[in-house]
């Protein structure tokens, strides 16, 4: 009878590969990421079938730490501004509590090597905020361009604040009001 998998072992790796991609991006390999976690290759692959299949499981579950931080308390009845401002500053503070994290995300989504349903999976905890994005589109609030240009846009803004808040922690309010003034200007007629 096989041994249960350990989940501490599980998250070990994923906290591993995580570090890894936001410094060498794809290119890390499976042996350097289980060096990592502690673990030898072999029990990598015990976890994940392969590395691309680690690679689509490390993005899905950062993802799910980014909605575990902007999800539970977005105010879904508050006017569009409202809502875009609380995803960007929810982002910003994640972003900035997670740096690794935040790389792996913008490596993978740029590598080419996630899966259509692994990208589709992931936006999956986001559904309220591109239905909203949708809604602002439709009733003018919003440019008329598509709901990814738009969130393409506010990403590049996000991670430029985090960029100013990282380096000047003492203007962080600042930052982070400044970065959405831009990013709200940016994506309204």
């Amino acid at each position: 009878m096989a041994r249960p998998l350990s989940p501490e072992k599980r998250n070990a790796l994923l906290v591993a590969a995580t570090h890894a991609v936001a410094e060498q991006g794809v290119l890390a390999s499976t042996a350097s990421i289980a060096r990592r976690a502690g673990v030898a290759e072999g029990t990598l692959f015990t976890y994940f079938e392969n590395k691309d299949v680690l690679f689509q499981e490390l993005y899905l579950h950062l993802k799910d730490e980014l909605a575990e931080t902007i999800m539970p308390d977005y105010p879904s009845e508050a006017d569009f501004r409202l809502r875009l401002e609380h995803v960007f500053q929810h982002y910003v503070r994640w972003g900035v509590a997670n740096t690794a994290g935040r790389l792996a995300i913008a490596r993978l989504s740029a590598s080419g090597q996630l899966w259509d349903e692994t990208r589709t999976k992931g936006m999956e905890p986001f559904l309220a905020v591109s239905q909203m994005m949708e809604e602002a589109v439709q009733s003018g609030v919003l440019l008329d361009a598509p709901i990814a240009f738009l969130y393409s846009i506010i990403e590049r803004i996000a991670d430029t604040t985090i960029e100013f808040v990282e380096r000047q922690p003492d203007n962080a309010e600042r930052h982070r009001q400044l970065g959405f003034h831009a990013a709200w200007r940016a994506i309204t007629p």
